[in-house]
């Protein structure tokens, strides 16, 4: 989604909390992809129906992937079989037509349907092309069973938290748990909370993106991110593309932050912040991913590194990150 630009995890990693388990990202295996169209997750309650995958040749791969489960197997084990057949110039379909053949399927499933219909598609009778795509991050911002981090006075909860129900590789309900469980938790931490202000007035100039009047190369920057982060650092990774990752990334983080302030002349824009803040957040989150994925020499859960291939016993622990705490610089928006 667009909106999800990592800013809790690097504001709070910034102001000197404790970040853990970066490097567990959960890919959904059957999101639709369509050309200028953003993905849309199709349920897993459809494949659970009986919907199959299929590749361009007609094999019916996931049996030699999970011959027992097939398609009903974990998320991971689906998404990588996914993954390895787009690898090898192999697209896969999504088979629902016998799931939407079915009275009562549209029912059942209408947004599906709807999605599905105004991209052209009638699940009905025709397969859907799908891909794996990044789904919920298992890491974020440390915190205790309260929801209370590192830093006083700073509460997370939700997909910015990781407060170690999910482990390695997320169950799908645990969504629940993360948003009721711990929002009712924090909110009531916060409301017995009679602490002051913890810091005085921060400013700083903002930099202006290159190109600030065009937002449409920020956005093509953006998509390159994603592109770089889902060859480099998504199913299946590697100390080659992780270190090039690590290397692009601090590479535009440096050039984002040697940008002259206010270099317009005429003032920075609330737009002009929030979309230069939102690319350095994307920038830093990718980068704390990346290392912690390098550092975690084993493959566990969702991480799975190929040249590293097995679970080491050794490393059956969380990965933490403290930073030196350091002031946040705010960027001043002229009026």
């Amino acid at each position: 989604p667009s909106i999800s630009t990592g800013d809790g995890v690097a504001l709070a990693y910034e102001c000197g909390a404790e970040v853990m388990d970066m490097e567990f990202t959960q890919f959904h295996p059957t999101a639709l992809v369509l050309p200028d169209r953003p993905v849309f997750l199709i349920s897993e309650a459809v494949r659970g129906e009986g919907a199959l995958l299929f590749n361009t040749e007609g094999d019916r791969f996931m049996l030699r992937y999970d011959a027992e489960r097939a398609e009903l197997a974990p998320r991971d084990v689906v998404a990588r079989a996914v993954w390895r057949q787009l690898a090898a110039g192999r697209p896969v379909y999504l088979d629902a037509r016998p799931v939407f053949a079915r009275e009562g399927a549209l029912a059942r499933f209408p947004t599906v349907a709807a999605i599905c219909r105004a991209a052209g598609f009638d699940p009905a009778r025709s397969p859907l092309p799908v891909v794996p795509a990044a789904h919920y991050h298992m890491g974020g911002i440390a915190t205790d069973e309260f929801g209370r981090t590192s830093l006083p006075g700073l509460w997370a909860c939700g997909e910015a938290a990781a407060t170690g129900v999910q482990g390695a590789n997320r169950l799908a309900s645990n969504s629940l748990l993360e948003a009721l469980v711990f929002g009712h938790r924090v909110a009531a931490g916060i409301g017995a909370c009679d602490d002051g202000p913890l810091a005085g007035p921060i400013h700083a100039s903002a930099p202006l993106l290159p190109g600030h009047d065009d937002v449409s190369g920020v956005d093509r920057a953006n998509a390159a991110l994603r592109d770089m982060m889902y060859d480099k650092v998504g199913l299946v990774r590697d100390r080659t593309g992780l270190d090039a990752a690590k290397a692009t990334l601090s590479a535009a983080m440096a050039e984002l932050e040697a940008l002259p302030p206010d270099s317009g002349g005429a003032g920075v824009s609330h737009r002009d912040v929030r979309r230069w803040g939102e690319r350095r957040n994307l920038l830093l989150a990718g980068l704390l991913v990346a290392r912690a994925a390098c550092d975690r020499e084993e493959s566990r859960g969702a991480h799975l590194r190929s040249d590293f291939p097995d679970a080491s016993p050794g490393l059956a622990r969380h990965s933490r990150v403290t930073p030196a705490r350091r002031q946040w610089n705010v960027a001043h928006v002229a009026h």
